[in-house]
């Protein structure tokens, strides 16, 4: 075995699931993660210093593209690095046997941890669990144990019917295939049953849900706020508000949704606690999204200069600061900052402005943004065209430089923004719609 080995090892040992020692930690061949040490013989007699070099390589890659995945996701990319390093073959499978073994135990942990999933394991295996279907079962398992059974009794008496149908000989009758259907139909009500209890929010509008999300953020941000707090951070210093649900509607939908994004109320203060348990694959993209959303900027200055960071105040703030540089691994740090001369308040800075660092932060979080997600996606083609030249590169930088502003501005300076570039709403639109890939070609 050899030193990045047992770097995975002992970063897989971290887990709950091995600390606990439910299952024993994972171990790959007859050494231990102990006897290993970076520069040890068993770490470099096997390989070549070149082969060393680039396994060590192909391990940062790995490193950088996995960061933030899904277990499932994390297998699916390994399946992928394993036909192009084919050298690596028989790590990289140590790696997925170590990951499935892990998740695994994880999903038996959260399943045996409600007594009354015993006699319904079957029903609920079928239901494909995913990591935020066992988050949402840890929460609400006992809450709302009458719903999710009754989803689970409804699967198992569909199923029984048809395993019974499935050993009738010769052609179904009218009945018979009636029965067939309908128990089909009983299945997949059950599924949904299931989902909606876990899942409650999912029901809500597209605006109430990007509340509940800006809420969250805000409320991890901030620390406990009140709901006109919340409502006023919302809405911006600037006054945005449409969108923003009342200060009324805020309270209604984070009390009845609140605990489906770790939100509860303390005395007159709303304030996020995470009471989830430990999931294999944390995502810290998530996590940067959220707060990109809430309280970051994406941007093109006049200069072209795509730009994107975040401004924190108070401790709380700097703790959020440096815990993204730690996570993301790049941009510019600066802390302690003073916003003017009297301020008590220290200010806080996260900034990204090389062409690696903005296009690292936008494509992890991407898949993640809710409210900057336009402007994310027009800055990184913005970088895309960086040493493309001729008119029509020129006219579609300006044009993504006019889209971000337009994304950032237009709730309430939309008719300033037209009447300054002469055009109309349409226009603005049609710059959106237009494919990358084909002005690309067209210079090409």
């Amino acid at each position: 075995m050899d030193a990045d080995r047992a770097w995975v090892i002992k970063q897989l040992q971290q887990h709950p699931v091995f600390k606990s020692q439910e299952i024993a930690a994972p171990s790959f061949g007859s050494e231990t993660p102990e006897t290993i040490t970076p520069g040890s013989s068993a770490a470099s007699d096997k390989l070549t210093p070149e082969e060393e070099e680039k396994k060590r390589k192909l391990n940062e890659k790995l490193l950088s593209d996995q960061f933030g995945m899904s277990a499932s996701e994390l297998i699916k990319d390994l399946r992928m690095k394993r036909r192009v390093h084919k050298e690596f073959r028989d790590d990289i499978d140590d790696a997925i046997k170590a990951i499935r073994l892990a998740k695994e135990e994880e999903t038996h942990r959260v399943l045996d941890s409600f007594s009354w999933l015993d006699e319904h394991l079957p029903a609920v295996k079928s239901f494909n669990l995913r990591d935020k279907d066992l988050r949402a079962l840890s929460r609400f398992g006992d809450v709302r144990k009458v719903s999710l059974s009754q989803a689970c009794n409804q699967w198992s008496v569909a199923n029984d019917i048809l395993t019974k149908l499935s050993n009738v000989e010769g052609d179904f009758t009218e009945v018979q295939q009636k029965l067939w259907n309908d128990s089909q139909k009983m299945k997949k009500g059950a599924r949904k049953m299931w989902k909606n209890t876990l899942h409650q929010s999912e029901k809500l509008s597209k605006a109430e849900l990007l509340s509940l999300e800006k809420a969250s953020s805000l409320l991890d941000y901030h620390g406990p706020m009140d709901s006109r707090t919340i409502h006023t951070h919302m809405t911006g210093d600037d006054g945005r508000s449409r969108g923003v649900p009342s200060v009324q509607q805020i309270g209604a939908l984070l009390k009845t949704y609140g605990p489906e994004y770790d939100i509860y109320k303390h005395k007159k203060h709303w304030e996020r606690q995470t009471l989830d348990k430990d999931l294999l694959m944390k995502d810290p993209w998530a996590y940067a999204a959220g707060f990109l959303d809430a309280d970051g900027y994406v941007t093109i200055s006049k200069k072209g200069e795509p730009r994107a960071g975040f401004v924190a105040t108070g401790e709380r703030g700097r703790i959020h600061c440096e815990n993204l540089y730690k996570m993301v691994g790049c941009g510019v740090l600066a802390l302690d900052l003073k916003v003017h001369k009297t301020s008590k308040r220290s200010q806080h800075r996260l900034q990204f402005y090389s062409k690696a660092d903005i296009s690292k932060l936008l494509k992890g979080t991407l898949p993640h943004l809710h409210l900057k997600k336009n402007q994310a996606r027009y800055v990184l083609e913005h970088l895309n065209l960086r040493g493309k030249d001729g008119d029509i590169i020129t006219k579609r930088r300006d044009e993504l430089y006019r889209l971000v502003k337009w994304e950032n501005w237009k709730d309430v300076q939309a008719e300033e923004l037209l009447n300054e570039w002469n055009v109309d709403e349409q226009e603005v639109l049609s710059w959106a719609r237009r494919d990358p890939e084909m002005i690309v070609s067209e210079v090409v």
